[in-house]
């Protein structure tokens, strides 16, 4: 897949959903509540490859990037479809009564592990509390599509949540939110849209993101300064101030945006729907990627 790259992002993806994602979830009906690290790891590096960036990268940022939420929320899905087909089928059905036999255990061992047990924890957390003590619903399909909606909700506001923690992502936050970029289909040359991917997940080599490298002991953040400007050597100075850049930037991005820079400036180029304005600030950053590469080789 990573060799053909006229096939777009999206085409990508929904590959994946339709001939990956059904072999990885063979039987989740059954094991999908429980830690499955292995097969999200699979996902996550299928999506950082269509974004051709580092594994290291934060996963929550591919999960931005790409509006996509963990394979577990697909997971938790299927579990409760499954549950509701075995509440309202026939008694006499052997998936039933092994069912009944654990709902009755639930009962006098409720901290026993069981997949009931699983089931009912799922069906609190997401506040569906009566639905469990009632055994079901009156219309599975609607409740189905308000389940999906729920556990997706709280996945995007833990997603959320983990971002405003995170150290890495202080830019990240302010250009991002959970959908599907618009710069991924924009964009059609590979190498430039690479080279936004990297700039927007920090999948690069400022000094804000190498500066964490260094051994034993990271480099202080304030002291992670570019090495012409001497100071803070961000995203945020790498596209707006940094002087190694003029002539570039003067020739792809509009006068209103590096005429007297600010973070607002800053946060309306790298969120545009614009076109046009997202694919010249594609190659920009491609060609400031390479300048700055002779610049370091040369000064190093």
């Amino acid at each position: 897949m990573s060799k053909f790259y006229n096939i777009t992002i999206q085409h990508r993806l929904e590959i994946f959903d339709k001939l990956i994602y059904p072999v990885l979830s063979y039987g989740s009906e059954i094991w999908g509540l429980q830690s499955n690290i292995k097969i999200e790891r699979i996902h996550l590096n299928y999506c950082k490859l269509l974004l051709r960036v580092r594994r290291q990268t934060q996963n929550n940022f591919i999960y931005g990037e790409l509006g996509r939420t963990s394979l577990s929320v697909r997971h938790s899905i299927n579990v409760i479809r499954y549950w509701l087909k075995i509440v309202n089928t026939h008694d006499i059905k052997y998936v039933k009564l092994v069912y009944d036999s654990m709902f009755r255990e639930l009962e006098t061992y409720p901290n026993n592990r069981s997949w009931a047990y699983m089931v009912k924890s799922l069906l609190d957390n997401c506040g569906f509390n009566d639905v469990w003590l009632n055994q079901g619903v009156g219309d599975v399909e609607i409740f189905l599509k308000i389940f999906r909606v729920r556990v997706t909700d709280m996945f995007i506001q833990n997603w959320k949540t983990e971002l405003s923690e995170s150290t890495r992502a202080k830019t990240y936050i302010l250009i991002s939110d959970f959908k599907f970029k618009s710069y991924l289909s924009d964009v059609n040359i590979p190498k430039y849209r690479m080279a936004l991917s990297r700039l927007r997940v920090s999948a690069h080599k400022l000094k804000v993101e190498t500066g964490r490298w260094q051994k034993p002991i990271a480099i202080p953040y304030e002291e992670r300064k570019c090495t012409l400007c001497n100071v803070l050597e961000d995203e945020y100075h790498f596209v707006m101030e940094c002087t190694l850049y003029t002539d570039v930037r003067k020739a792809y991005l509009k006068p209103c945006y590096y005429v007297r820079p600010n973070m607002l400036k800053f946060i309306d180029l790298l969120t545009s729907q614009n076109s046009n304005i997202v694919k010249n600030l594609a190659m920009f950053i491609f060609k400031a990627w390479e300048i700055r590469n002779t610049y370091n080789t040369y000064y190093d």
